[in-house]
This record gives structure tokens, C-alpha cells and sequence, in this order.
């Protein structure tokens, strides 16, 4: 197989172009400048495999009027570009031959990575956002154009809401709960994080229903409404006492929270019963 390790012509005219991969020189190739920047943990596996198996997927390139003829713009691939730069190695990729537009770039990049699925949200989000700026398209045509499925662009979007700085605490909530976050006013934002990440008597964390009834009674009022606790009435000789209970009191455990009130009132006999709840504060 012939290997091209540099751009010495023109490319073919799209009719006549053979999308077939090539191998181009790495610093030949230029990475768009909203691509993120790779850090050498985010190359470290690809790095390993590259160096031991070569580079196994082609990417893809094509000319653009803000480059000089003999180089080339990375459309899809540039983690792969980066390591091949890092080892030395030629780039191996499809050249498309012809300019094109960002908003094609998008699509490819969508078909490409999506597929691998190797976008994150925020990157989802960001790209389709612009898609859509550019097209004038609405978000469910945009989905259905990017091979995207709408409830995961609507999740993308939604999840850009919740602040940076309760991003990283939302995450662990899960899917179903950080999506009513997201949807949440910002000012509550926090306090729904809070909620939904502090467990309960029994050791668990709110449910996403739970989550879901803080939420719409903090939109109502601002604050959460407390439980109203169940209580249950005795009656002994005439006199009738009210009791508060927890979710898994037992019997035995309110005999003897009753046996620790009387005897705190046989201390205080002399104090009239206006007075018994300052005894308890």
C-alpha cells in the first residue's frame, strides 16, 4: 500500500475523490480551535493502544480557505491526531477534498462520536446549540438530523442549567433526580442538590418522587413544607395523651421515652402544669 506522509497536490474534485484513508503527516493536520484541549490523562489509554496495535479507525480531514493547500482540518479524530503527534506517527484518515461548512462539520462530528459514544453532555449541548444557531432548525428537527434521540438533547440542554459549582454533587444524584434539578428555578437549584443528596431516618436518600414533592412545594412557597408527624392518642383513667411518632418507633421504645418523662416530673412535683414544658426544652 502506497503510504502518503505529506500533501504534495491538490486535492481530487468531489466527483472524483476516493474516500479512502491516508496516512498525512501530524503537524500537517489542525485541530478546530473549539476542540478541547487534551490533557495527557485524557490520551493515556489511547496512547497505550496506539502505540501497541497502531491506530485502528481512520479520522477525517478536509481543506479549509483559513489553511494553507497542503494542510488539512480535523472534522473527527483529533484525540487520535494528538497521540499520533505525540508518538511520531503519520495520521491515518479519509479526506473529504473539499471545504466543508461548520454546520456539516457538526453533523459529521455527531454521526462520528455519537455513535462511539464518546460526547458528554455538556458537549452535546454546546454543539447542538450551535447547529441549530446556524440551520435556524427547531431542537426536535436537530435531534432527529445529529442522531440524537430528543430525550437526551432535552436532558443535554436542560443539565447546562445547574450551576458549575453543583455539578460535580448533582452528578451523583443520578439521571431521573439530576433532570428535576436541572428543571428546577436556579435559586432553588441548591437547596433541591441538598435534599435529594441527604438520607433519611432509615439511611436512604429521598426517592425521586420525594425530590420531585420538595421541589414543587419550594416553587409554592420557597421553603419546604415539614412532614407532619403521626401521632397517636392514649387514654388511661380519664386523661387523654397525645403522641408524637417517629417513622420505626416501637412500643418499647416510646415506654420508655414515658418512664424518662415521669421522672423528670416526680423531680419537679411542686411545678404547676403550666410550667411542665420548660422542664422538656
Amino acid at each position: 500500500m502506497s503510504i502518503a506522509t505529506t500533501l504534495k497536490s491538490a486535492a481530487p474534485s468531489p466527483e472524483r475523490a476516493e474516500l479512502v484513508p491516508r496516512y498525512f503527516d501530524a503537524d500537517r493536520i489542525v485541530t478546530p480551535a473549539d476542540n478541547p484541549v487534551y490533557t495527557p490523562a485524557m490520551l493515556a489509554d489511547l496512547l497505550a493502544s496506539v502505540r501497541e496495535h497502531g491506530q485502528l479507525v481512520p479520522g477525517w480531514v478536509c481543506p479549509s480557505p483559513d489553511l494553507p493547500e497542503d494542510r488539512r482540518l480535523c472534522l473527527e479524530g483529533n484525540r487520535r491526531l494528538a497521540v499520533a503527534g505525540t508518538l511520531g506517527l503519520p495520521f491515518w484518515a479519509f479526506d473529504l477534498g473539499r471545504v466543508v461548512p461548520e454546520a456539516e462539520r457538526i453533523k459529521l462530528l455527531f454521526q462520528h462520536n455519537h455513535s462511539r459514544r464518546v460526547m458528554g453532555r455538556d458537549e452535546i449541548a454546546e454543539r447542538a446549540a450551535r447547529y441549530i444557531e446556524l440551520t435556524g432548525c427547531t431542537a426536535a428537527d436537530a435531534a432527529k438530523l445529529l442522531n440524537v434521540s430528543p430525550p437526551t438533547l432535552s436532558r443535554a440542554f436542560g443539565e447546562r442549567r445547574i450551576p458549575p459549582e453543583l455539578r460535580e454533587r448533582a452528578e451523583l444524584l443520578g439521571l431521573s433526580i439530576r433532570s428535576l434539578v436541572a428543571a428546577a428555578p436556579p435559586a432553588l437549584m441548591g437547596k433541591a442538590v441538598a435534599f435529594a443528596e441527604t438520607p433519611g431516618a432509615d439511611g436512604k436518600r429521598p426517592t425521586r418522587d420525594e425530590v420531585s414533592a420538595f421541589i414543587r412545594q419550594l416553587r409554592k412557597s420557597g421553603q419546604p413544607k415539614g412532614k407532619k408527624p403521626r401521632t397517636v392518642t392514649l387514654k388511661l383513667n380519664g386523661r387523654a395523651v397525645t403522641l408524637a411518632l417517629a417513622d420505626k418507633d416501637t412500643a418499647y421504645a416510646v415506654a420508655e421515652d414515658l418512664k424518662a418523662i415521669v421522672a423528670r416530673l416526680g423531680k419537679h412535683a411542686d411545678v404547676p402544669p403550666d410550667g411542665w414544658p420548660f422542664l422538656f426544652q
